[in-house]
């Protein structure tokens, strides 16, 4: 039986949330033991989904191809600098206008005509609404500190 070409997924994938679990695990022991129930109950989870992953990779490995074509690879390069970006900017700026206009952004980006008019009315729209919707929630609702920017203190 000739092997199937490509990348295990599945063990790049559980090394990832692994790894992140970690990460998340070791950032968060400052917080009270109250603050971190919730924390340590989803890392968990997630740690052992990603086990189960990493078992699955072993004995059937799913192998994919990334970037089958060059279009497939720029896109996936520009959203993550688009997210760089914005991580970057909003200890700065805050959450509202960084969110805003990255949201914003993304949204013409992932637009069939970018640039139209109907695309850029849409792109607003969709960022007002959902951006204040997840301020509202956030911070109003699950009383979520969010950044406010060194620029406006």
């Amino acid at each position: 039986m000739k092997a199937k070409k490509g990348i295990n997924a599945d063990l790049i994938t559980s090394l990832f949330a692994l790894g992140l679990a970690a990460l998340v695990y070791f950032s968060t022991r400052d917080l009270s033991r109250l603050g971190r129930v919730f924390v340590d109950y989803v890392l968990v989870a997630m740690a052992a989904f990603a086990g189960i992953v990493l078992i699955k990779a072993f004995i059937k490995p799913e192998k994919i191809q990334f970037f089958t074509s060059s279009m497939e690879r720029n896109n996936v390069l520009t959203g993550i600098l688009f997210l760089a970006a914005y991580l970057i900017i909003m200890p700065f700026v805050g959450f509202l206008p960084s969110s805003y206009l990255f949201y914003f952004a993304f949204n013409l980006y992932l637009g069939d005509d970018r640039l139209s008019a109907v695309n850029i009315i849409q792109s607003a729209l969709l960022t007002a609404m959902v951006v204040t919707a997840f301020y509202f929630i956030f911070h109003h609702f699950l009383e979520v500190p969010l950044p406010q920017g060194s620029w406006f203190d």
